[in-house]
Order: structure tokens, then sequence, then C-alpha cells
């Protein structure tokens, strides 16, 4: 993770890709885009909460990572929900996320410090702040730059989104704690049509960065397509972004 730039305060860095890999073709059209991201996100094993709901198409999809990284120079991220994940995808990861639901696995997060890699720590549904400081806790000793906090938006009385983006955790954070922040617009707005607004937003409040759902096709997604960025909408989140962030004295790392 050398050449990225998580965390320095000179740049506002960038993971997109799909909410779940299902296929090498996606994301082929997603790295051969005109903006192809230089760390892409992507579910292999997916937790859902509906059990008939795709579930990732596990060792497949570690596969197919393996397959298009011999092809294009790209960092992986992905997401692990349990300790014997950890070592399958460890070779083709260059960090892991700890997603919503398992914000409270102490015993995984205890598993990730062991492996020296980055984290990205998303905020539980109605997490406090200080539930979700004490959680970065168990990572300690991957260093506080290898920390990366994710707001994703938490419970609300409201239906109108997914979820409420608290911003102003953001805010906070940036001030108290020294970890990296990056927002998750995608969960938190659920809807594609938000998901622009709501990063600039995120920029504007201070965030070190942004993790977007983005599909070569949404409307055929197996997962979250709702919420996904096509190709020409993720190209104009990048414009955008990038244009924010010089005013803000920074450079978008895509």
């Amino acid at each position: 993770m050398n050449d990225l730039t998580i965390g320095n305060p000179d740049y506002t860095f960038l993971i997109a890709g799909p909410c779940a890999i299902e296929s090498t073709e996606q994301l082929e059209l997603i790295l051969n885009s005109s903006h192809p991201p230089k760390i892409v996100r992507g579910g292999i094993f997916k937790m859902r909460t509906n059990k008939n709901s795709f579930q990732g198409l596990n060792e497949k999809g570690i596969d197919i990572i393996q397959e298009l990284k011999r092809r294009h120079d790209f960092h992986f991220v992905t997401e692990v929900s349990d300790p014997r994940q950890i070592e399958k995808v460890s070779s083709i990861t260059s960090m892991f996320q700890v997603g919503a639901r398992s914000m409270y696995n102490y015993e995984l997060l205890k598993e990730l410090e062991l492996h020296k890699k980055p984290v990205i720590l998303k905020r539980a549904f109605s997490a406090t702040i200080d539930e979700w400081l004490g959680a970065a806790e168990y990572l300690k000793g991957l260093g506080d730059q290898n920390i990366i906090l994710c707001e994703r938006g938490i419970r609300s009385f409201d239906h109108k989104l997914r979820n409420m983006l608290d911003l102003g955790s953001v805010i906070y954070l940036k001030k108290n704690a020294p970890y990296p922040v990056i927002v998750d617009p995608s969960h938190a707005m659920g809807n594609s049509q938000y998901v622009i607004q709501a990063s600039l937003a995120a920029i504007a409040a201070g965030a070190d960065g942004l993790i977007v759902e983005v599909h070569p096709n949404p409307e055929m997604a197996m997962s979250d397509g709702q919420q996904s960025l096509s190709l020409p909408l993720y190209s104009e989140l990048v414009e955008k972004c990038s244009k924010l962030s010089l005013v803000l004295n920074k450079k978008l790392q895509v």
C-alpha cells in the first residue's frame, strides 16, 4: 500500500467497484472505463439479511481477482465477516473491510490485527461514535493510519433514504481521532441518484475519501443495483469530486 496516500491531507482517495463480484467481464468493464479505479472494492463472501439472496461467488471470486491482477494494476479490498475467510483472500487483498454487521465482532478484529494489512472499519447501524472508536482499539496494532473508519449512515426514524448519513461524525472524528475517515454514500443514501451529492458533501465535511458502488449495468446487478452508479455516473462523480478537491487544495486519487 506504499503507493497509496490514505489519510494524506493533500489527497482525497476513491475506492470504487461493485457490491458483489459477479464475473470477469463485469470488472473488466470497470477497469477499462475512462476512470479505472486504483483501489477496487468487491464482495466475494456476501453477508445478506435474506439467506435466499445472492451470497457471493466465494472461491470463484478469488480466482477472478487473481486473473484480473495479471492484466491490470490495481489494489483490491473485500469484506470479511469470519476469521476463516481472512487467509482465503489475503493473497489478493491490499486491505480488508469490516462491514457494519461485524463492527462488534471483536474476535474478527483481533484476528485482522495480526495480519498487518489496513482495515476499513464500517460503523454499525446504531453504533455511537464511542462504540465505533472502541472497536477500532482492537486494531490498534496496525497503526493509526492503517485503521480507516467508514461512515456508512445510521438508522433513523425516517424511511425516505436507506440510512441517515451522519457527516457530523466525520467532522468530529477528523478533529478528535487519529484515523483516516472515509464515507460510503452508496449505503447511506440507498439510491444512485443521490450518491454524487452525498459524496461532495462528504468531501466538503473533511472526509479523506469515499467508497462507492459502481456497476456496468446496475439494473442487472445481483446485489444493491439500486444504489450502484452506472459507468457514466461514475465518470461524473470523479470529475465533480476532482474539482471540489482542487478547491480544498487537494488532489483526487482515483
